[in-house]
């Protein structure tokens, strides 16, 4: 495991038994499953400490009072994004998830 890795995993772990605790005192909690910080622990064992760590900032952001909730599990896949674009790693919309990759509204059957 690389220094870097090992960096990311060290500050998740900071989060998840710092301030998020600090932040359930006053009602906020995490609203996906699995909780944020899971998720971007993982996010960065898959695809590395630069795409995941955009992707779990996202999810911290996304993360808030009427922002998304739901199963929301850590991408299978890496976006093949430029490397001067990183933004572009995180899904940034807000909305309930429902553990699918991506959310395809189906017509009603006629």
């Amino acid at each position: 495991m690389t220094l870097r890795r090992r960096t990311a995993y060290v500050l998740l772990a900071i989060y998840k038994h710092g301030p998020s605790q600090a932040l359930q005192l006053f009602g906020a909690r995490c609203q996906h499953h699995p909780t944020c910080s899971e998720y971007g622990a993982e996010c960065v064992a898959r695809h590395g400490w630069w795409a995941g760590g955009w992707m779990a900032l996202a999810r911290f952001i996304r993360c808030r009072p009427g922002g998304s909730h739901g199963i929301d599990p850590p991408p299978e896949t890496k976006p093949a994004v430029p490397f001067w674009q990183p933004w572009r790693y995180g899904d940034w919309k807000s909305g309930p998830r429902d553990g699918t990759p991506g959310l395809v509204e189906t017509p009603p059957e006629a």
